[in-house]
């Protein structure tokens, strides 16, 4: 029975030095460089139907010239915030994904987010969940009160890091959507700050 235990207690120990040993990832969220992080990566990441099944991009054919412009655009714009999800690894920064923060309604003090991970090996890994408690770091110093975020409904992924963030789901759309050829709900999440 003595030699039962301690298996069994080691047996625990060991779970939870593992559950409570996870190693912190580091990422940073940084305005896009229209030269150095517009790339032909990102330009795949866009016209790749898997990293975009669940948004409306996957409806464009992107060329380098149209992401510019769009980065440019939300570059300079005073109520939307583009920014790339950059992972900290052996000094480097690798741009993994976005996140957008916008647009705001700042008479309201609301805002909408969106994102995506383009490197699919990185996807259930934490990075988007750091990215959203990032974005919503800065929401809270733009003076914002709300967030919200829309997704399809079978977006699960996104669904759980919006809820690991505390976001609520608010509002269900029936039949909103077409996703290979059927029809489906979309869902509105929010987030009181």
């Amino acid at each position: 029975m003595f030699n039962y235990f301690f298996f069994d207690f080691f047996m625990v120990y060991e779970l939870l030095m593992k559950l409570t040993h996870v190693p912190v990832k580091k990422i940073t969220l940084r305005k896009l460089n229209l030269t150095k992080d517009i790339s032909n990566k990102y330009l795949k990441w866009m016209n790749d139907l898997e990293v975009h099944k669940y948004t409306e991009q996957k409806y464009t054919k992107h060329s380098l010239i149209n992401i510019r412009k769009f980065v440019k655009e939300k570059n300079k714009s005073k109520n939307e915030f583009m920014y790339g999800i950059f992972l900290k690894r052996n000094n480097l920064n690798i741009h993994i994904g976005n996140i957008k923060l916008g647009p705001i309604n700042f008479i309201h003090k609301t805002g909408e987010i969106s994102y995506f991970i383009g490197e699919k090996e990185l996807w259930g890994k934490g990075y988007t969940t750091l990215a959203i408690k990032e974005i919503t770091k800065i929401a809270k110093k733009m003076g914002l009160k709300k967030l919200k975020a829309g997704l399809y409904e079978m977006n699960i992924g996104s669904k759980k890091v919006l809820e690991k963030n505390n976001f609520k789901l608010e509002g269900k759309m029936k039949s909103e959507i077409i996703h290979k050829g059927k029809r489906y709900n979309s869902y509105w999440f929010g987030k009181i700050l």
